[in-house]
């Protein structure tokens, strides 16, 4: 019993330094300018590539599709948090993703273009 005693207070400490939360909240992807309102106005049939990759910067993905040329934007946003426990663990994760998509013909030319509903706010 005595053993026990002189134990306990080791047993609180690795008890206690076993558990732990955190929270995190993680962005990756290119910076999301197609949502600023300073933004020129796009147009299909009338801007270029070479206009978006100066005001949006370099597409995350850049997919040849025939004779079209597609820009893809997307940035991530994952939000969770951690629980660490002795006899329980849990882990809670929110993604959201912020896109935008360009369609050029052969002439580099806009196409169409879209933006989806799901915004991530700049910074």
């Amino acid at each position: 019993m005595m053993t026990l005693l002189k134990l306990a207070p080791a047993l609180l400490l690795a008890f206690v330094f076993s558990v732990g939360c955190a929270s995190y909240d993680r962005r990756a992807g290119v910076e999301n300018f197609w949502r600023e309102t300073s933004l020129v106005e796009i147009q299909d049939g009338a801007t270029t590539r070479a206009q978006i990759l100066e005001l949006l910067g370099p597409p995350s993905q850049l997919i040849a599709l025939g004779d079209r040329v597609v820009f893809y934007y997307l940035r991530e946003r994952t939000r969770g948090r951690i629980g660490v426990f002795v006899l329980y663990n849990m882990q809670t994760e929110n993604i959201s993703y912020d896109r935008a998509i360009f369609f050029f013909d052969e002439e580099g030319v806009l196409v169409e273009h879209s933006f989806s509903r799901e915004e991530i706010p700049l910074g």
